[in-house]
């Protein structure tokens, strides 16, 4: 199976309704079996200084709204973030990092397949149906920027 990575390079993250600045969360289920419940995406983002945190909006390919909530969220001083490549990037003065888990619901993700969202920021969330549980979900989630793709929103993970 190939990595959630390489998959989320491959997807189409691209929804043609959608305005405003979003980001695609692909969702990747490495089970035999279908899945619908809740998937976590841990996020560690800078803040320019005077900006607040913001409710999130997650919706699935169709464009119906999916329940999320942003938990687990703390602010802490910054004056560089690094990136994915561990290069850092300074940060102007006041700035700060937030954390977050970002929980969401997510709706028959294919076994040994995945399934793209869309993510923005709202005014306000649709609460989760439940607590998150204790353990981490079986899914795995990869945020990625809006980009065409040689694969569906929705599918079977090919082979390497």
């Amino acid at each position: 199976m190939i990595s959630i990575t390489d998959l989320a390079e491959r997807v189409d993250t691209q929804f043609e309704n959608a305005t405003g600045d979003y980001r695609a969360l692909v969702v990747l289920n490495p089970t035999d079996e279908p899945y619908t419940g809740l998937a976590v995406l841990r996020v560690r983002m800078p803040l320019k200084p005077n900006a607040q945190p913001h409710p999130a909006g997650i919706w699935d390919e169709q464009g119906n709204p999916m329940p999320c909530q942003i938990l687990n969220s703390h602010l802490e001083p910054a004056t560089e973030f690094r990136l994915p490549d561990g290069t850092p990037r300074p940060l102007p003065e006041g700035s700060r990092i937030w954390q977050f888990d970002l929980w969401f619901w997510v709706q028959e993700v294919p076994p040994r397949g995945y399934r793209v969202y869309r993510s923005e920021w709202v005014a306000q969330e649709v609460p989760l149906p439940y607590p998150p549980p204790e353990t981490a979900p079986p899914v795995q989630v990869r945020e990625a920027l809006p980009h065409p793709g040689d694969l569906p929103k929705v599918g079977v993970v090919p082979d390497g």
